[in-house]
């Protein structure tokens, strides 16, 4: 390490070939995906095969595709459970016709909502330019004073 006001040295700076930005003794921050798993003493799925080796689960571990197997299980079961649910109530309500004209009032709501929020959103953007375009103006009329001053 350098002392303090001397700047740095260039061998404390690890250049490398590949393009990554340099690296010294300060930074604490990886630059790579396998900087980030050598940290974390990560392993992906492979297999060996004939000398080389062949990665299995895109690069993830044995316990990230048990999660993610496990979320898309979780999630498929609870929408055939919904879709059974909406299924019995139909054939429940069949003769009124209560359930359908249930989901098509929560339909045309939930519409109406996304439709605000949309609508809402591009007011917010339309202001916040617009507050912009009025501080740009203004820094540029308070240099113009000052530089006539």
């Amino acid at each position: 390490m350098t002392k303090s006001g001397e700047g740095i040295e260039l061998k404390e700076v690890n250049v490398s070939s590949k393009g990554d930005a340099p690296k010294d003794s300060r930074s604490f921050r990886p630059n790579t995906m396998a900087e980030i798993n050598a940290a974390m003493n990560y392993q992906p799925l492979t297999m060996q095969l004939g000398g080389s080796t062949w990665n299995i689960g895109c690069g993830n571990s044995v316990e990230d595709i048990g999660i993610i197997t496990t979320c898309y299980i979780t999630l498929w079961s609870s929408l055939l459970a919904l879709y059974s649910l909406l299924l019995k109530a139909i054939l429940d309500t069949d003769e009124q016709s209560t359930a359908l004209y249930t989901f098509l009032f929560f339909g045309v709501i939930f519409v109406f909502m996304v439709g605000g929020a949309v609508y809402t959103g591009q007011l917010e953007e339309a202001r916040m330019k617009k507050a912009r375009a009025f501080r740009r103006a203004e820094a540029l009329k308070a240099e113009g004073e000052a530089s006539a001053e």
